[in-house]
């Protein structure tokens, strides 16, 4: 056990992972694996359309994969219309398939003579691939710190609920970075991080997130800031 005056929650977050039936038993990838493979599979799936799926679906095309991705709704669906309108027709143009509107309801993977083979249903036929990209989004690493014994606020997802002083529901326990309800971007974190300490040694800083820039490094790039289109007030 170890006291403290004050405690700083960065632990991050991990790739979150669908409960998809059949999923957990396949060699899939996360971006983990993505990112420190030393091959380029002859045929990629995505399963997601989130920042991280629609990069790495990008990047593994233009070295040779032919690449499918499986999202749920559009790309950028929180985005003006046109902005996932835009990126879905580029990637078409560039060979990769963009299943809209369609999940993986169960995921198999049959060991064959050499490699294996993933073999996804879903609503509209039957998708195989040699490899399976599961990029669905990232979850707060918090499950194992029983923050409900200390009785810090989460969200449903896990998330460590804070104010703009990174101050959870707990005084003395500050938390930032992708384990909170903030934004997961690393800049957002470090800026986190910077006011925490503030607050933690006596003073008194906000982070103030109005107008924060995002920006996807696809190609196109898409790189948003303040209200969307139709998103103010008259």
């Amino acid at each position: 056990m170890v006291a403290f005056d004050r405690c700083l929650i960065a632990t991050g977050a991990s790739p979150a992972v669908p409960p998809i039936p059949g999923l957990k038993d396949t060699p899939y990838w996360t971006s983990t694996e993505a990112l420190v493979s030393e091959t380029i599979p002859k045929r990629l799936a995505v399963i997601g359309s989130s920042v991280v799926a629609l990069e790495l679906a990008q990047a593994f095309a233009r070295l040779g994969a032919k690449v499918t991705i499986l999202a749920r709704s559009t790309l950028f669906f929180r985005e003006d219309p046109a902005i996932g309108e835009a990126v879905t027709a580029a990637f078409r143009m560039e060979g990769i398939e963009v299943r809209e509107h369609t999940q993986a309801s169960q995921v198999a993977y049959i060991n064959g003579e050499g490699d294996g083979e993933f073999v996804l249903t879903t609503a509209h036929g039957e998708l195989r691939a040699d490899k399976l990209l599961v990029a669905t989004g990232r979850a707060p690493n918090t499950r194992k710190l029983a923050l409900d014994a200390t009785g810090v606020t989460l969200t449903p997802q896990g998330a460590i609920v804070i104010d703009p002083g990174m101050r959870t529901s707990v005084e003395h326990i500050y938390a930032a970075g992708d384990c909170t309800d903030q934004p997961q971007f690393v800049y957002v974190a470090a800026a986190a991080g910077t006011r925490a300490a503030i607050n933690m040694t006596g003073g008194d800083a906000a982070l103030n997130l109005t107008a924060m820039p995002a920006v996807v490094f696809t190609d196109p790039q898409v790189a948003t800031v303040g209200l969307q289109r139709g998103g103010s007030a008259p």
